[in-house]
């Protein structure tokens, strides 16, 4: 188990254990637990099955003088690997139920479909531009992605949707569904201090990524529109799923907003330079820097959601040429 202090209290009350992923550009992940409402513990999100995160988990559960077994709850943010991967375990151990918004259930349950169902996921965008080859899931220092991902569903999964109050923390807390990271995300906030548990929705020194995979169809918009409602929330208080705590997340979201219009200004630019063009065209100038294979599907994901908004709102179009997807400005022709 690393040395490092990986426990913390950034907010009374509220117990953080930072656990180790292996993405490129992302090496932690928290998992927070809390007082729960019948004596037991809360946790909030459950990191991934790398490394010592299950060690770490455990230890500081220990750290609060309680076991595994004391577990009442498992509240997920969303149904990504790094935030859902050992809550199957966390479930066995203790047997509290896993609760999240029924869009992550849905997706949880696809997820289970392991590599097969990733690799599917993957190939569609050989139809914007991209040639993957047997590496494409590999992680540097040759862990694979596919195994990474490939987990089990928990028995026991409740759902919990927009307008739901909880108790947990010693307080109330609303839950509000904030789509654009994932379909199914949800946040959750403590009126009586303006305190949000907010997951991969805002965080504070990167931008969560914003990946188009077909469906839904335009996830930046669900996103900008998420960030809008977090601004008006206003959180005093913001307890992310990665990188250190902050202060006014109003401020925060208007940052990443603001980003998302550059990236927007971005692509137009580069079609206005090109002409007509695939989205991996678009990625290599958007992103300028050497990318390897993992960040260039990241990245290209990511561009998509962007060129698919433009399209969606008719400042873009495009045509299928020779099995591809070209983008184009309104007056472009593409040939």
């Amino acid at each position: 188990m690393s040395d490092k202090p990986f426990f913390a209290m950034p907010y009374p009350g509220i117990f953080r254990v930072t656990c180790t992923v292996p993405f490129p550009g992302l090496k932690i992940v928290h998992v927070y637990i809390t007082e729960g409402p019948n004596g037991g513990l809360v946790v909030i999100d459950s990191s991934l099955g790398y490394e010592d995160s299950w060690a770490r988990i455990e230890q500081g559960v220990r750290w609060l003088d309680r076991e595994l077994t004391d577990i009442e709850t498992i509240y997920l943010t969303h149904a990504h690997p790094d935030h859902f991967g050992l809550c199957r375990e966390l479930q066995e151990a203790s047997g509290a139920p896993v609760v999240c918004h029924p869009i992550a259930r849905e997706h949880m349950l696809e997820m289970a479909g392991g590599p097969e169902r990733m690799r599917t996921s993957f190939d569609r965008y050989v139809e914007h531009g991209w040639a993957p080859d047997d590496d494409m899931m590999q992680m540097p220092g040759g862990r694979s992605t596919m195994s990474s991902m490939s987990m089990g569903v928990p028995e026991r999964m409740e759902t919990i949707e927009e307008g739901a109050r909880v108790t947990f923390g010693g307080g109330d807390w609303d839950v509000y569904w904030t789509p654009g990271h994932e379909h199914g995300h949800i946040v959750f906030l403590r009126p009586s201090d303006d305190v949000i548990l907010v997951g991969d929705t805002l965080l504070g020194r990167i931008t969560p990524h914003i990946g188009w995979y077909g469906e839904p169809e335009d996830p930046l918009g669900h996103f900008m529109d998420s960030l809008a409602r977090l601004e008006q929330l206003a959180p005093a208080f913001v307890l992310p799923g990665h990188g250190r705590s902050f202060e006014d997340g109003a401020a925060r979201a208007r940052s990443i907003r603001n980003h998302h219009r550059d990236r927007l200004r971005r692509c137009v630019e580069s079609l206005g330079r090109r002409g007509p063009s695939n989205a991996l065209s678009v990625t290599h100038d958007v992103f300028d820097r050497d990318l390897m294979v993992f960040e260039e599907r990241m990245a290209m994901s990511e561009v998509l959601s962007h060129l698919e908004y433009l399209r969606l709102r008719g400042r873009l179009v495009r045509e299928m040429h020779d099995g591809t997807w070209l983008y184009a400005m309104p007056e472009s022709v593409i040939p």
